[in-house]
């Protein structure tokens, strides 16, 4: 069964996996902001282009990450759930 702290631990980090994907959404956004404001210079393209693909790796990573946290926690939450059922036989 967990304990508080280690539930609290875990809705942090799930709170932290939302955060760095909502990070890489918003560097994607403002890499393609600059590239429609005619902003980048041509050398920067190749550049903009590399760290789109680190985003879009990072947001996917991030993604997956955030769907097996989720899922421990579902089987977690459960045992505990099925655990903290009073049984019949014992009444």
């Amino acid at each position: 069964m967990l304990g508080y702290e280690e539930k609290v631990e875990r809705l942090e980090l799930l709170d932290a996996v939302a955060d760095a994907g909502r990070l890489a959404r918003g560097l994607d956004q403002l890499l393609e902001s600059l590239v429609h404001a005619d902003q980048l210079d041509p050398l920067d393209v190749e550049g903009i282009l590399a760290l789109r693909s680190i985003s879009e790796r990072c947001a996917e990573r991030i993604g997956d990450a955030a769907r097996i946290l989720e899922a421990q926690n579902e089987v977690l939450y459960a045992e505990e759930w099925a655990n903290a059922k009073p049984r019949e036989n014992e009444r």
